[in-house]
């Protein structure tokens, strides 16, 4: 009896390590299994993540290609506006050219018209002493231009000077040249077939005379006394 209950608690015991090694290794490959599916999980959550970053992706590109052509925008825009400037600094430079001018011209005129205000307040002879003075300026210039041209005729001419004011008609600019601008009753023409040669208002004192002595008297004016040697020479009374 002692045997067969050695037996059977024998054959318990063997079955219960069976049931717990079996129990045991269920237990293991459930632990396996569900670390498995933690890592398919975890793999899914992944993959997940790929498809999203990949959907993002393109919209990523997109937004970089959109700030890249604001930029290049930007830039053009910039670039106009430094051309604008330079623009307006040459436009600015050109303005104070002209302010600078017209203050110039403005101080000009200022002092004309002081000049005018002052020769108004002149008594009439000192007016006359003006123009008289003018006059004599302007009729010592005629007698250069006619001293010249005698000179001119006569290099052409044998060193000769000419007869009269009419033979040198083609070296003087207009006949006006030979009134002087004092003589009152002179009438003056501006073409040489008008012209008569007794109105004349200088006298030619050294007609087809030589070149050769330049202190002799070529030309005077009988109104201010002027007179012009042969080497074209002007002396002012």
């Amino acid at each position: 009896m002692k045997i067969l209950l050695g037996g059977i608690l024998a054959l318990s015991l063997a079955l219960n390590i069976l049931l717990w090694s079996r129990l045991s290794s269920q237990s293991n490959q459930l632990k396996s299994a569900q670390g498995t599916v933690s890592e398919i999980d975890e793999l899914r959550r992944q993959n997940q993540e790929l498809q999203i970053n990949r959907t993002s992706a393109p919209d990523s590109a997109s937004a970089d290609a959109r700030d890249l052509a604001r930029l290049r925008n930007e830039v053009g825009q910039l670039r106009k506006q430094v051309g604008e400037a330079a623009t307006l600094r040459t436009q600015a430079a050109e303005a104070a050219q002209l302010r600078a001018r017209l203050a110039t011209a403005t101080r000009d005129l200022a002092r004309a018209e002081s000049e005018l205000a002052d020769a108004v307040k002149l008594s009439p002879e000192e007016l006359q002493q003006v123009k008289e003075e003018a006059q004599s300026v302007a009729c010592g210039n005629n007698l250069k231009q006619i001293g010249l041209a005698a000179r001119l005729w006569a290099k052409d001419h044998d060193n000769v000077f000419p007869p009269d004011f009419i033979s040198m008609k083609d070296l003087l600019a207009t006949p006006k040249i030979l009134f002087c601008p004092g003589d009152t009753a002179a009438t003056r023409v501006s073409e040489w077939s008008q012209l008569d040669p007794s109105l004349i208002s200088y006298r030619f004192m050294n007609p087809n005379g030589n070149l050769s002595d330049p202190t002799k008297l070529l030309t005077t004016c009988p109104i201010h006394g002027h007179t012009v040697l042969s080497d074209a020479s002007v002396h002012r009374q």
